[in-house]
C-alpha cells in the first residue's frame, strides 16, 4: 500500500515512465492532466485516471528504476546488468566488510547497502568531494533517512593510496578506476587472504593491462 513519501512510478498507454514523490493535498502535472496524489496514497498498485482522462499504471518505484531514471548523475554509472555480475561474483551477500572505491554518483553504493547483511561494514570512498556529496543526496533519497542513521556504512572523500586501513581489513574489495593496476599492493595489503578483490573497468584495453600487472606482480598466483 502507497504512503506518504513514497516514490512511485507513473507508466502511461505508449509505457513512458513517470516518477513522482507522493505527498498530501497536491498533484503532479503533465502532458495529459494532473494527478492528485490523494488518489494513489492508501491504495496498492492500481491504474488511476488522470484529469484528462488519461489512465495511468501506479507502481511501487524499484530499486533498478530508482537508479536509472531518478539518481542524480555526474558521471557514468555501473548499469543493473554489471552490478548483477558484481553481486553474485562478488559473493557481497556473505561478505563480512568491504570496500567501495571510486563511489561516483553512489549507484553501485545503493544495490551494495540492499545485498549485504546489516552487520557487514561497508566503506565507500571517493577523491572527489562533488562526488561523495552527490552520492550521500542520492543515499539518502533512495532510503529517506539522514546517512548517519544507516548503519555500518561510511561514505567519505579519500585517495585509496592515502587510506591507512589496518593489513587484512576487508573480505571484498571493490574498485572502480581507470587504473587499478597502481593500487594493487595497497589492496594486497588490506585485503584479507580469502577475500575477493572486483574491478569494474569498461574497455578491454584496461582488463588486458590489470591481468599484465597482476602476472608480473604475483606470478606465483
Amino acid at each position: 500500500m502507497f504512503k506518504e513519501g513514497d516514490f512511485v512510478l507513473l507508466i502511461d498507454r505508449k509505457q513512458r515512465k513517470y516518477i513522482i514523490e507522493l505527498k498530501k493535498d497536491t498533484f503532479s502535472s503533465f502532458h495529459f492532466g494532473k494527478v492528485q496524489h490523494n488518489d494513489i496514497i492508501g491504495k496498492n498498485p492500481s491504474f488511476i485516471e488522470s484529469s484528462c482522462g488519461e489512465k495511468l499504471f501506479v507502481l511501487k518505484l524499484t530499486t533498478k528504476d530508482f537508479v536509472l531514471y531518478k539518481l542524480k548523475r555526474k558521471s557514468q554509472i555501473i548499469y543493473p546488468k554489471d552490478v548483477g555480475q558484481i553481486l553474485v561474483l562478488g559473493d557481497i551477500f556473505n561478505a563480512k566488510s568491504i570496500l567501495e572505491c571510486g563511489c561516483g554518483s553512489g549507484a553501485l553504493t545503493i544495490w551494495l547497502l540492499n545485498a549485504k547483511k546489516d552487520e557487514t561494514k561497508l566503506v565507500s570512498i571517493d577523491c572527489r568531494e562533488d562526488m561523495v556529496e552527490l552520492a550521500k543526496k542520492n543515499v539518502e533519497m533512495y532510503f529517506k533517512k539522514p546517512i548517519e542513521e544507516i548503519k555500518n556504512f561510511v561514505l567519505e572523500t579519500k585517495k585509496l593510496e592515502e587510506v591507512d586501513f589496518e593489513e587484512n581489513s576487508f573480505d571484498r574489495i571493490i574498485l572502480d578506476v581507470t587504473e587499478p593496476w597502481l593500487y594493487l599492493d595497497k589492496v594486497n595489503k588490506i585485503l584479507c587472504c580469502y577475500g575477493i578483490f572486483i574491478c569494474w573497468l569498461p574497455t578491454v584495453l584496461q582488463v588486458f593491462n590489470l591481468i599484465d600487472e597482476v602476472e608480473k606482480k604475483y606470478p606465483e598466483n
